[in-house]
């Protein structure tokens, strides 16, 4: 957008946002997940899990230091448009912050590595996170940069830039798979490829950078930021970065690590495949609406958020259940039978929490500026699944971490969703979901019964199948009332015939 032209109509920026978010963030985490498949393979079960635990011990300690850095651009910069300046001097600062703090990190990961390895007692595990150390750092203050364009809504140059990464991740796993390359030398490789994009997102945000600033107060935001940098500190146990440190911890030398790694990852990607345009894209517009409308608008644009989620990730949770062990061994062969059942119950915990609202529950509480709340609630689903993997990992593997993991993520929804109720009045579409469910469930049954052939072949054509019957099906209930027609018309008016037609 040129300087000193008139800003779009809020929904048409949501809606381009959105549009250039999904379609950015689907290619990229179909290379994302291209890489860990061919990675999975190079690497072998046991291997993988090295991968898997080295990559786990980098996100923890990024998410240890986040300091909510993100969360306060794409939260505060909706809020300053009109205050180009305060803009430049908050990314200024938080910019030298985050790289202060992400070289600080990345240097005491490096010189504790040995250290770490002897812990899980796997000697493989030092090379590969002194090399991950470096590939934090760059990925790191890369993400910084990328939540201050999502915050300005102006979604395709970071989109661009993420794609590109994640295809030159692709193509360094497929010259390891290729060259049987270890995993120190893929985080090496991964390390360069994420310097190029902080380099070309230095560059997008370069007039911003270079622009006057005026200085102003940061403490609140800084105190706001806290506070969401401990609710998400406190959040990585409620996810499968902890599952698989645990269960590399209690079950060293097994291929239960890398088994819990593939399939919690296949089933975030089937959770998530259609839904992560709204990603940073919808905390910015319910930080606009709580700012310029008020909480019964907030509470509809939350009602609509949620069907939408359910819409675009129960299908493909229920298929993916139903088909989960001829997927697994599909994609990723011998070696991994045991992520056939890890994933069908996972896709089972998915569906619920996608009904309860899932994260976009905690991003309407971080909109309302109440921080506190998802902090209290993910540090009570955090403890139970802290508590669950020490009980159950130990006795029942990666199954004990889907148990536990699962009535966290459950636990979190449910408490989430009752305090939006009580501050917006907005009801749960719990009939929205059993339609949904209703017409998912006609397609894989039928999908499940048809003769096909094997392999990839025969899934290919059953996922077709499963999709048009679901389709026809949602056209037959009908989910969608006039008000949800009329209000993503305005978020996405080249699709209201599609949204008039359901």
């Amino acid at each position: 957008m040129s300087v000193g032209a008139p800003p779009r109509p809020f929904a048409e920026r949501v809606g381009r946002g959105l549009l250039a978010n999904q379609i950015g963030r689907g290619v990229e985490y179909a290379a994302t997940y291209a890489a860990s498949v061919v990675a999975a393979r190079a690497f072998g079960a046991l291997g993988y899990g090295t991968w898997s635990v080295a990559l786990s011990v980098v996100t923890l300690s990024a998410t240890a230091t986040a300091l909510g850095l993100n969360e306060i651009l794409n939260t505060q910069v909706p809020r300053m448009a009109a205050l180009p300046g305060r803009i430049a001097f908050l990314l200024r600062r938080l910019l030298r912050l985050r790289a202060g703090v992400a070289l600080a990190v990345a240097a005491s990961l490096y010189l504790l590595a040995p250290a770490l390895a002897r812990t899980w007692r796997n000697p493989d595990l030092a090379p590969a996170i002194q090399a991950g150390a470096l590939y934090g750092f760059f990925a790191q203050v890369s993400l910084l940069l990328e939540y201050f364009l999502i915050g300005r809504l102006e979604v395709p140059q970071a989109a661009v830039i993420r794609v590109a990464v994640q295809l030159l991740h692709l193509g360094a796993a497929a010259l390891a798979l290729r060259f049987h390359l270890p995993p120190r030398l893929l985080f090496l490789a991964m390390a360069g490829n994420a310097a190029l994009g902080l380099a070309a997102l230095l560059w997008r945000a370069r007039a911003t950078l270079a622009s006057p600033a005026e200085a102003f107060d940061l403490a609140p935001m800084m105190r706001f930021g806290l506070a969401l940098w401990l609710t998400s500190f406190v959040n990585f146990f409620v996810g499968r970065q902890a599952d698989i440190l645990f269960i590399g911890l209690f079950r060293p030398g097994t291929d239960q690590p890398g088994a819990y790694s593939a399939a919690s990852l296949l089933a975030l990607l089937l959770a998530g495949a259609l839904l992560m345009g709204a990603e940073g894209v919808s905390l910015a517009a319910f930080s606009e609406v709580e700012e310029r409308v008020d909480r019964a608008g907030l509470g509809r644009l939350w009602a609509l958020h949620v069907k939408m989620d359910v819409l675009l990730s129960v299908p493909l949770l229920v298929f993916g259940g139903c088909f989960a062990r001829e997927i697994v061994t599909v994609l990723y062969g011998a070696g991994f039978e045991r992520a056939g059942g890890l994933l069908a119950a996972y896709a089972a915990v998915w569906v619920v929490a996608r009904a309860l609202g899932g994260g976009t529950n905690m991003a309407v509480l971080y909109a309302m500026q109440s921080p506190r709340l998802p902090l209290v609630i993910y540090a009570a689903c955090g403890a139970w699944n802290l508590i669950g993997d020490l009980l159950l990992v130990p006795r029942l593997g990666a199954a004990g971490a889907v148990i536990a993991t699962g009535v966290a993520m459950v636990g979190a929804g449910l408490a989430s969703g009752i305090v939006i109720r009580r501050r917006t009045g907005a009801l749960a579409p719990l009939g929205f979901v059993l339609r949904v469910m209703a017409a998912a469930a006609l397609g894989t049954v039928l999908a499940l019964r048809m003769p096909r052939p094997p392999g990839l072949l025969g899934l290919i054509v059953a996922a077709v199948v499963a999709g048009v019957v679901s389709i026809i099906g949602l056209r037959l209930l009908k989910p969608f009332d006039a008000e949800d027609r009329r209000l993503l018309a305005r978020l996405a008016p080249r699709l209201g015939w599609l949204f008039a037609w359901l």
